[in-house]
């Protein structure tokens, strides 16, 4: 995974074609990737992850959303994981 903020497209048997950007967040504390890519009804989405350390470094964090032109809605996940 490129952390430049340069586009890199890819393909997924699942997703089909996408572009994906990933960078650091400007306080260099989240590491956020933005994927751009067409649904199967030919819509265009954008999906952003933003990841981040909690804890000392013993909570990820996981934060996603995904927006779908022609959508009013917009989609959210959040995660959670911990070191034992």
């Amino acid at each position: 995974m490129r952390i430049d903020n340069r586009p890199e497209t890819k393909e997924d048997s699942r997703t089909g074609r996408y572009t994906i950007r990933t960078w650091w967040s400007g306080h260099g504390k989240q590491l956020v990737s933005a994927v751009s890519l067409r649904t199967k009804d030919s819509r265009d989405a954008q999906l952003t992850i933003v990841r981040e350390l909690a804890d000392g470094g013993r909570t990820l964090i996981l934060a996603g959303t995904l927006k779908i032109t022609g959508d009013a809605g917009t989609w959210t996940v959040r995660r959670v994981w911990r070191k034992r």
